[in-house]
């Protein structure tokens, strides 16, 4: 049985209860450039390199167009709101650990929801746990960004060593359309009121972790949407010291189930924008948030957390 966790009047979503290694990145136009061992942020990495999506953030404080959060046992559903379950930060801890010792210890520990990590205090809980045992891991977290700025000193002081935002436009006519609604401080706001904090938010955010991580915007494109504004969203990422940038089709559900996905040739057309000081990642597989293993050598999809 599956459980879809929609928006509520109150915020955030609850449940059912050493550094990195480099290699050269191909990707980017200089060839001197080179991003962490990581395997969604350097397309080398991707293919050699484990990883784990722990699932211990189940709220989120953003309501996304595209996204549907759903906990469920069906491993056929996709993308980063998608769990088989929701794991304490202890339970998440243990899992790690065993994940560690089956794919060594250059695997990246990540957070990627099925929330935003940042509107849970879980997260922080696992990484703490996470530090005490093994400090010297590579973690990761993925955010939407609206509570970056509050955050911002907390992960550094924690370590994390790679960070995506997904930034969908730079307008908040279009960033509307495609996150209708935040919470902030307890509260709903709707439409371009809400996309402008959210902006904003991004933006200070990133500017305050840029030099302590290396950086990564994924953007979801969806054609006549937003689409219009990638080289805009690639020009800020690359204003604030961002190095990777992630251009993800559009998975079509949720309230934008009647939009379409980009063409191959639409996505080639948003490549050819990337400027020189952006590394271009093109291989994200939008995996779930209780995803573990190896990319390209998975039975299926995205392989889970209780599948290795």
């Amino acid at each position: 049985m599956s459980t879809t966790y929609a928006t509520g009047s109150a915020c955030g979503i609850s449940a059912a209860q050493d550094g990195l290694r480099t290699i050269p990145c191909t990707a980017r136009r200089d060839a001197a450039f080179s991003l962490p061992q990581h395997p969604c942020f350097n397309e080398a990495a991707h293919g050699r390199i484990a990883r784990i999506h722990v699932p211990v953030a189940p709220r989120c404080n953003l309501a996304c167009a595209y996204c549907e959060r759903i906990i469920s046992p069906q491993h056929d559903l996709s993308g980063p709101g998608s769990a088989s379950g929701i794991l304490s930060p202890e339970q998440g801890l243990e899992r790690t650990l065993r994940f560690l010792d089956q794919y060594g210890e250059h695997a990246i520990v990540g957070i990627a929801g099925p929330g935003d990590p940042l509107a849970n205090e879980e997260t922080f809980t696992f990484l703490e746990l996470l530090n005490r045992e093994v400090p010297h891991v590579a973690t990761c977290l993925c955010t939407n960004g609206l509570a970056l700025p509050e955050h911002a000193d907390r992960l550094i002081r924690l370590g994390v060593r790679t960070l995506t935002v997904t930034m969908n436009g730079v307008t908040p006519e279009t960033v509307a359309a495609m996150q209708p609604r935040v919470c902030d401080s307890g509260t709903w706001l709707h439409g371009e009121e809400a996309a402008r904090l959210l902006i904003a938010r991004q933006i200070a955010g990133l500017k305050a972790v840029a030099g302590y991580m290396t950086l990564k915007v994924n953007m979801v494109v969806a054609p006549e949407v937003n689409m219009h504004e990638a080289e805009a969203v690639m020009r800020t990422a690359e204003g604030l010291g961002v190095q990777v940038f992630n251009p993800m089709p559009l998975i079509p559900r949720h309230a934008l189930a009647h939009r379409r996905k980009p063409t191959r040739d639409e996505l080639h057309e948003v490549y050819a924008k990337c400027p020189p000081g952006l590394a271009l990642f093109r291989k994200c597989k939008q995996c779930r948030a209780d995803a573990a293993g190896i990319h390209g050598k998975e039975s299926f999809g995205c392989q889970t957390i209780d599948q290795v």
